[in-house]
């Protein structure tokens, strides 16, 4: 037993090796200097959101990135520093990783109790090798929070479903709770979670017990109102509903309905954070006074609007095949081997929150700026995958294993320290898969030191200039892609690129004759 918990042990080593050299290699990307500053101010007592347009999205677990600089100006009263931020956000980087290693435990804790302690090991190396949770481990966003507590959430409510025990509720309603410190849309849990619980007793004929139920709905709101108001500091609590000044139309339309001396039990930086990224969803992306750029996928742009085959094209093109294989294998084993009443006692809960949140984000939300928003699925598609391990025999089987997971290293491996633009071979040439699966999922601004470092050793390539001009040039994907509608780089847009440089950016070729009018 001894060497099973040593094998976790180093899974969890290389994961921090491999996100600490990524760490120090890639540049602050587009968002982490809004999410550090929210965080910074959550420490200092100002959860406000004062700029709706930067801090719709932020989070008090921001703070956690924030400390680092915390504890360097405890010690040092007048430390001032003049690099915009940088250091202190690739400081900060340290502590999502390290909290991403929770993730690693639970996985493994989670496929563990449903198919074994060789499951488990399978299920953490999966996520270990996940090129899309690596890319995120290392940002100053709450993408990685939000795998976390959304997987421990639906991790204790399985358990109390199939145990009833007290000790798992409570567990259940404290993870709950915290998930709405982390992002917006967790707020869905309220709404799965009892629809979980609603099939399960169905199905598995449990008798619902009115004041049993009534009792814990009680205990589930007060825990979330203290732990909701105190992450956000108990800041300007039990405001009337006529004082807000909502923006989106859901929130408008409640405010409607309601009294206007009726007073929310929230703090107002909670409830206008929700309003705030409804209504900037609503409004989407490209547009001037939009959070959001262009949602652009299989060579197709769209503004203010998303379309409903985004996340199922990313997922498809930016997971290794190897996972996908896994799937269908786990997928087949569990119909031929297993029951249907097992299924909704053990792997409903996995799954539930992948289709759910796969149509809502697919249906109803605007925002798709890339995989990054979804990509709480995989840690339950690995948990999922575990079943295999549990019926695996033979040779055959293990050595289609050893056989994939190789792969799986291969594909993910060329790809080290620059995740986040990871696509798979169903992609021929990489200078293409732009057209596949967009900008969001390619660049994120985090290749800015790879791109230094190239044009030091390409001295005779340049960025491209805004006029059509002979000579080697290299532009983002996501301004080929003019995902802001600026106009800009049209002359450019109507040449191909002749390759790709470090995934996200293109490099072309410009002669005199393509210019010619």
């Amino acid at each position: 037993m001894k060497k099973k918990y040593g094998i976790l042990f180093l899974l969890v080593l290389v994961y921090l090796i491999n996100g600490i050299c990524s760490i120090n290699a890639i540049s602050v990307t587009f968002d982490e200097g809004a999410h550090f500053s929210y965080g910074i101010r959550i420490l200092k007592g100002r959860p406000a959101r004062v700029d709706p347009e930067n801090d719709n999205s932020k989070m008090p677990i921001s703070a956690l990135n924030a400390l680092p600089r915390a504890v360097e100006q405890l010690f040092s009263k007048n430390l001032k520093k003049d690099d915009g931020g940088v250091s202190d956000i690739v400081k900060g980087r340290y502590l999502t990783l390290l909290f991403s290693v929770l993730i690693i435990i639970l996985v493994f804790v989670w496929s563990r109790d449903l198919y074994g302690i060789n499951a488990g090991l399978f299920s953490a190396f999966l996520f270990v090798c996940c090129p899309n949770n690596m890319a995120n481990a290392i940002l100053v966003t709450t993408d990685t929070y939000s795998v976390f507590f959304l997987l421990a959430t639906m991790y204790f409510l399985w358990r109390y479903a199939n145990s009833r025990a007290m000790k798992d509720f409570i567990f259940f309603t404290i993870f709950l709770a915290f998930s709405q410190l982390v992002k917006q849309s967790l707020f869905h849990l309220y709404v799965l979670a009892p629809v979980c619980l609603l099939v399960y007793a169905l199905v598995m004929r449990e008798k619902i017990k009115g004041w049993a139920l009534l009792k814990k709905i009680v205990i589930t709101a007060m825990v979330s109102l203290l732990i909701i108001n105190a992450g956000f500091l108990f800041y300007d609590m039990t405001v009337p509903v006529g004082n807000y000044h909502f923006r989106s139309n859901l929130f408008l339309k409640v405010q409607q309905l309601l009294p206007g001396g009726l007073p929310i039990p929230f703090s107002r930086a909670f409830t206008e954070g929700l309003d705030l990224a409804k209504y900037y969803d609503d409004l989407g992306g490209g547009l001037p006074n939009s959070s959001m750029s262009n949602v652009t996928v299989l060579g197709q742009s769209f503004t203010g609007s998303g379309i409903w085959y985004y996340y199922l094209v990313s997922i498809f093109f930016k997971t290794p095949i190897t996972f996908l294989i896994l799937l269908v294998w786990a997928v087949s084993i569990k119909i031929k081997k297993e029951s249907f009443n097992q299924f909704i006692k053990n792997e409903f809960f996995l799954t539930a929150p992948i289709l759910y949140f796969l149509i809502l984000l697919s249906f109803f939300y605007k925002s798709q700026a890339g995989i990054r928003h979804i990509i709480f699925i995989y840690p339950l598609i690995f948990i999922f995958c575990g079943i295999i391990i549990k019926y695996a025999r033979g040779k055959k089987d293990k050595g289609l294993l050893l056989i994939l997971g190789l792969l799986l290293l291969m594909s993910v491996g060329q790809y080290f320290n620059n995740y986040h633009p990871y696509t798979n071979e169903f992609i021929g040439h990489k200078k293409n898969a732009y057209q596949y699966v967009g900008a969001g999922n390619i660049n994120l601004g985090q290749a800015g030191y790879f791109i230094q470092d190239y044009l030091k050793e390409h001295p005779e390539v340049r960025y491209a200039p805004k006029e059509p001009k002979a000579g080697k040039f290299i532009i983002s994907v996501d301004n080929y892609l003019d995902t802001w509608n600026t106009g800009e780089y049209q002359w450019l847009r109507k040449l191909k690129p002749v390759a790709d440089v470090h995934y996200s950016y293109l490099l072309f070729e410009v002669q005199s004759k393509d210019i010619d009018p």
